[in-house]
């Protein structure tokens, strides 16, 4: 798989992005690996028009609950944000969950994270 087919290949994506820095992905559902101990979560986005991150709750309380945080993707550059900020952000902003899938999700915006 050359490099440009990996960038869009979200799931090779996070897990180059958590080995990179010195962790391990995971292989079951829920978070997407261990990095010095505490779970993280990549978001990313793909689509150039896009400009949210989706965050799945039970993913979140998880996150939040184990002191871990999200890496956040854009352009090639990723941030990393305790998932007990993006609680505070989204109490900040007055993000609802919503409940359209079969999953409770809300977003967090390119704007509050970079």
């Amino acid at each position: 798989m050359d490099h440009n087919q990996r960038y869009w290949n979200h799931t090779a994506q996070e897990k180059d992005i958590i080995r990179h820095r010195g962790g391990t992905p995971l292989k079951q559902y829920g978070y997407d690996g261990v990095i010095h101990g505490k779970p993280v979560e990549v978001r990313s986005i793909m689509d150039p028009q896009e400009n949210r991150y989706r965050i799945m709750k039970s993913t979140h309380q998880t996150l939040v609950r184990k002191k871990g945080y999200y890496i956040f993707v854009f352009q090639g550059r990723g941030i990393k944000v305790s998932a007990k900020r993006v609680s505070q952000i989204l109490r900040k902003k007055g993000r609802k969950w919503y409940k359209d899938r079969d999953y409770p999700h809300t977003f967090i915006y390119l704007r509050d994270v970079f």
